[in-house]
């Protein structure tokens, strides 16, 4: 029987118009209260939830920067949290730099946020329209060796070829692939410490609370939920996945029509049984 239910953020559970449908808040209330964990799944940093999500936003759990983080959402305690050593941070940043990309340095949680960032390339719409959102909190590189510790690196390039080569490059990092939740056309190439996903996260929760997870459902969109998708009991992606994905995964509505309601109520709701009573 089904006892969490993870979900991801951007393209999933919020629409375009950047909120959760109706019914998929209501679903979320109903979850909570069949004591189903309700855990959600972002590449966004704490600053960028609390952007789209209130304080008393009915989950559980939430697995942000792609893993690189965990917070109860209910106590608002961070549970677990990584980060790459400033020595690694500079070996990567002198690589990116030779290579020529546009990248972020992300700073350590909870501040991660705030970043450094480079750029070489005289077209990148997605870079500039982020580095003049978050114009307070960012940073010109001006000197690589002096990088502290960081969470991540982001890397932003017109296709996935930058990707390909940047995770045979840094073979013993956690390498992940994201569509761009500013424009969907961009590619995000992020870096993180090894082993850090969305994946490996619920492992974390699943392993705190007892739940198997065989008894979890997950409905994802993008590249980087292919790690939590491949675990759970049961796995769907939205209709606004990339193709690649909709042939691996169970399909749904899109994100505009509320696909957390369609899987729960018209599919499986009445197998959802409650989390284990030990649920820290």
């Amino acid at each position: 029987m089904y006892k969490a239910v993870v979900i991801d953020l951007d393209g999933t559970l919020l629409n375009d118009k950047g909120k959760p449908g109706e019914k998929d808040l209501q679903t979320l209330h109903d979850l909570g209260e069949a004591k189903v964990c309700r855990i959600i799944a972002t590449g966004r940093s704490l600053y960028s939830v609390s952007e789209v999500l209130p304080a008393d936003f009915p989950i559980d759990y939430l697995i942000f920067e792609a893993g690189a983080g965990i917070r109860n959402f209910k106590t608002k305690d961070i549970l677990k949290t990584s980060f790459i050593h400033h020595t690694e941070v500079r070996k990567i940043a002198r690589k990116l730099d030779e290579l020529k990309l546009d990248f972020q340095v992300r700073c350590k949680i909870p501040q991660s946020h705030k970043y450094f960032y480079r750029r070489h390339k005289k077209h990148n719409p997605d870079f500039d329209r982020l580095n003049s959102v978050y114009a307070k909190y960012v940073i010109p590189l001006s000197n690589i060796e002096e990088l502290p510790d960081a969470a991540r690196f982001i890397i932003i390039s017109d296709d996935d070829s930058d990707f390909k080569l940047l995770k045979n490059i840094f073979s013993g990092y956690s390498v992940l692939r994201a569509s761009s939740p500013v424009s969907n056309r961009s590619v995000w190439t992020e870096i993180y410490p090894e082993n850090i996903n969305k994946g490996e996260a619920l492992k974390f929760l699943c392993d705190l609370s007892g739940i198997k997870l065989s008894d979890t459902v997950g409905l994802g969109n993008d590249y980087n939920d292919i790690h939590f998708l491949d675990i759970t009991g049961k796995a769907y992606v939205v209709e606004n996945t990339p193709d690649i994905l909709k042939e691996k995964y169970n399909i749904t509505v899109s994100n505009n029509q509320n696909p957390l309601a369609s899987i729960c109520n018209s599919v499986f709701f009445s197998r959802f049984e409650g989390c284990d009573k030990n649920l820290k």
